[in-house]
């Protein structure tokens, strides 16, 4: 099949992962590339001829995935914490 599967999953785990980065403000907009990008790194391992593009897809796709589900609630959580400690 060629490598259509990986460069999709490749392109969508650098645009949900710098997505994620640079506009972090919107947090449900750019949720859906990085799923996206597991799934086509996925089906990219199974059926495409070279595995590199797909395995670089599905990797940006679980950082962007462990960077929305942890990171960044812990990040608000302790800019809160500590924006509350200043005004005391």
């Amino acid at each position: 099949m060629g490598k259509v599967f990986g460069i999709i999953a490749l392109l969508c785990g650098i645009l949900g992962f710098v997505g994620w980065m640079l506009l972090g403000s919107l947090p449900f907009g750019f949720f859906y590339l990085p799923i996206a990008a597991i799934v086509f790194g996925i089906i990219g391992l199974i059926v495409d001829d070279s595995k590199g593009m797909s395995i670089a897809g599905l990797i940006l796709g679980i950082l962007s995935i462990v960077f929305i589900v942890f990171i960044l609630p812990m990040l608000a959580f302790l800019l809160i914490l500590f924006g509350l400690s200043a005004i005391f």
